[in-house]
């Protein structure tokens, strides 16, 4: 029976080559050459990728677990971070001088995995931390000479249901403590071929602000190699003291965050990241402050080369705020405030 599914494999992957139709492939030829433990591993691969073949998948990992007392339930360690270097590049103005500066930045990451039969939990713990090299040359910032973060977080992975839950406690000269919160719930509803799309409740609190929630319509691609990405597009609710300290602003309008990498044989990745907001104020101290409009935007590209355990890595950043701020006078016009902050990074990373 097994032989033939391999044929039907063989001819579907000609015609057309899925991501779950390799994974299946390559397990079954483990199966031949023996490697019991590789094939099973790759089964389930198979398995938590969409594709035609999940039921037929799921009935020959179930017979592997019975066959194995269910002993392949496994638990996985994980170590990963960064060291590296950032230029800074902050103006009030789209145009003109700015302010520059440097940073050190460091970061390690601690996971264990514990996989099952249809779920994968996940625990992980992360220390980063930053220090300005010259806090003097950017005053407008009024940055901290160094901070940290302490963080954890745990992760709930399904076919068809994804949560994430963590926490930070956040450190620095300037401000002390400061923790934040974060929570991702996100349903999947349909795939077809390496696509998913699904609905997600998003949500963010900083003990200092901001404050935000968000519903989001996604869509996923995933593959080992060649193109992957996500697009998660909705409505976004923030609240913020970003004008007035003593009074918190509350914004609510549409918002985009996206990713888009294309990895190669060669082990080196091209990221590209997208995020943006318009803002429009439901809420706020008075009538003037009620018709201010906010553009807030991140998007970065990267690149990296981990051919093993340890790489390189290469990116630039920029954060985009403009604020439509009311006229002090009626015969004034509405002003435009207007900030660009750029990151150029370059350093080491490892995975182990």
């Amino acid at each position: 029976m097994r032989s033939f599914w391999l044929f039907l494999l063989l001819l579907s992957t000609l015609a057309m080559a899925q991501s779950q139709e390799d994974l299946y492939y390559r397990a079954l030829k483990a199966e031949e050459a023996g490697d019991i433990s590789l094939a099973l591993k790759t089964f389930e691969e198979a398995l938590a990728t969409p594709g035609p073949y999940t039921e037929e998948l799921q009935e020959i990992v179930n017979e592997y677990r019975e066959a194995l007392g269910d002993t392949a339930s496994t638990w996985e360690f994980h170590t990963y971070g960064n060291i590296g270097y950032m230029w800074l590049d902050y103006k009030k103005t789209l145009s003109g001088a700015g302010e520059t500066g440097g940073e050190i930045l460091a970061s390690l990451s601690a996971s264990m995995d514990y996989c099952t039969r249809n779920w994968i939990h996940s625990f992980e713990l992360n220390l980063s931390g930053d220090w300005f090299v010259d806090k003097e040359d950017m005053p407008s910032l009024d940055t901290s000479s160094w901070e940290g973060a302490f963080g954890v977080e745990y992760n709930l992975i399904g076919n068809s249901l994804l949560l994430d839950v963590g926490a930070n406690l956040n450190v620095s000269e300037e401000d002390g403590w400061n923790p934040d919160f974060l929570l991702l719930i996100e349903k999947f509803m349909a795939h077809f071929g390496k696509q998913r799309l699904g609905a997600a409740l998003w949500g963010y609190e900083n003990s200092g602000g901001p404050l935000s929630a968000a519903l989001y319509g996604t869509l996923h691609r995933y593959a080992e190699y060649g193109l992957s990405g996500s697009l998660y597009a909705g409505g976004l609710f923030e609240a913020d003291s970003i004008s007035l300290p003593e009074y918190w602003i509350k914004w609510l309008g549409p918002s985009l965050k996206s990713t888009i990498s294309y990895k190669f044989k060669t082990e080196i990745s091209i990221d590209a990241k997208l995020n943006l907001f318009y803002g429009f104020v439901v809420d706020g101290p008075n009538a003037d402050y009620r018709k201010m409009q906010r553009l807030s935007g991140f998007w970065g590209l990267s690149a990296s080369w981990t051919p093993r355990y340890f790489g390189l890595f290469v990116g630039l950043d920029q954060f985009l705020n403009c604020l439509k701020v009311p006229p002090e006078k009626k015969k004034d016009k509405a002003s435009f405030q207007k900030s660009l902050y750029s990151q150029l990074k370059a350093g080491v990373k490892w995975n182990i």
